[in-house]
């Protein structure tokens, strides 16, 4: 897995597949910058947006090219494969977190499948304008963490999410009363929010199955088929990603890291992360710990 230091965090990589690392005791992570950055294609369990200040960035999101320029707003949802270039003398702010605090919201989560999809906002509605302030305000939150900052700017981001919704999405309101998930789409954005949710505790594939009511073989092929990962494989990616994030920014014991990121025992979290990482996890704090 490929670590790539950013000025405020870690970018871990394998393959396309990111897993994005937060700041402590939160799941919303904002990187300002100004200088000409691109990104190869990947993915993420994530949300991300982008709100271009100044020039313009170039988004291909699955076949369609996006320029969002000075203003504009592109909201990506998770498990999109996209890639970013940023022109010169431009300057943006993305905004990455996971959706399942979104999920907890009951009418949300009954119309989760509709929101699985691009918005560009350039059209200068009050939608849009009204979208534009509330981004501004959660990267004031973000950059003076104030107490409780994080839950803060979630408020912002569900302010967003109740406005997409009102004045994008057409659907027919009798559908908000269907009370049972009935595409895999929604069943695995419930179960990935789940799992992000509980990835510390002795989780299994069975409970997140029956969570989102589907039997063990079906959820298993579908997690497959839309992650490209098995469950196995994801839990223990993002127990890894917690992991390295408490490594770098912690000087926690290694069995409290271990414990705390969800594995059973030091030993089997030595040989995964060895296996991970061609280090161990003490080697790996040496490396990157110190910045």
């Amino acid at each position: 897995m490929e670590s790539k230091r950013l000025e405020d965090g870690f970018r871990v990589l394998q393959g396309q597949r990111e897993f994005v690392t937060y700041p402590e005791d939160s799941s919303f992570r904002l990187w300002f910058s100004d200088i000409p950055w691109r990104y190869d294609f990947h993915l993420h369990t994530a949300v991300e947006i982008v709100l271009t200040l100044e020039g313009w960035v170039d988004y291909a999101v699955d076949s369609q090219i996006y320029r969002v320029e000075k203003d504009q707003i592109l909201i990506i949802p998770p498990d999109t494969t996209h890639s970013l270039n940023m022109g010169e003398n431009s300057s943006r702010l993305l905004f990455l977190f996971e959706p399942e605090a979104l999920m907890t919201m009951p009418d949300y989560k009954r119309l989760s499948a509709h929101f699985n999809r691009v918005f560009y906002l350039r059209d200068e509605s009050e939608a849009h304008q009204q979208i534009r302030e509330l981004l501004l305000k959660a990267s004031e939150y973000y950059n003076e963490q104030p107490l409780l900052w994080n839950t803060a700017s979630f408020s912002c981001l569900l302010e967003i999410y109740a406005i997409l919704g009102n004045r994008f999405l057409r659907v027919n309101r009798p559908s908000f009363a269907r009370k049972e998930l009935n595409t895999d789409t929604e069943a695995m954005t419930t179960a990935i929010a789940y799992i992000n949710s509980h990835f510390r505790e002795d989780l299994s594939l069975d409970q997140v199955a029956d969570f989102v009511g589907f039997s063990r073989y079906y959820f298993s092929r579908s997690f497959k088929k839309r992650m490209g990962y098995s469950y196995s494989e994801y839990l223990v990616q993002k127990r890894l990603q917690s992991a390295v994030d408490l490594l770098i920014r912690t000087d926690l014991p290694i069995r409290e890291v271990a414990e705390q990121s969800g594995f059973g025992s030091v030993a089997s979290f030595n040989r995964v992360f060895r296996e991970s990482k061609n280090c161990t996890p003490t080697q790996y704090r040496a490396l990157y710990g110190s910045y």
